[in-house]
């Protein structure tokens, strides 16, 4: 976490998410960050504050809307016959603010 970006969220993992919010942010950082130094930074910061036996993980403004976006594409990605993995995205996404709320966080006003 960035000292300029205080904990705007605590997102609560359980043990069983941990792997499904890990490879959500993985991906999405490895599809977006070569191109996007911010979004590799912040899905950099949320995996490195990710416990393996899950807790409660700190979220900056921008490390929300990177969480966010995780989620939503792995979602988006994932088919039907992995419920186990897309019940875990549903959970995860049930515990963030509503998708307004993140699409409103500029990652551009962040700076590199």
């Amino acid at each position: 976490m960035t000292t300029d970006d205080a904990a705007a969220y605590h997102l609560i993992v359980h043990a069983d998410e941990v792997e499904t919010l890990r490879l959500a942010l993985t991906a999405f950082r490895d599809d977006f960050g070569r191109r996007e130094r911010v979004v590799a930074r912040l899905a950099g910061e949320v995996l490195g504050a990710v416990a393996p036996e899950g807790g409660t993980v700190p979220l900056s403004a921008g490390g929300l809307k990177v969480t966010w976006s995780a989620l939503h594409t792995l979602l988006d990605d994932s088919r039907r016959e992995e419920r186990a993995e897309r019940a875990h995205l549903h959970a995860l996404l049930d515990r963030l603010p509503s998708a307004s709320d993140v699409r409103a966080i500029d990652l551009d006003r962040l700076g590199p």
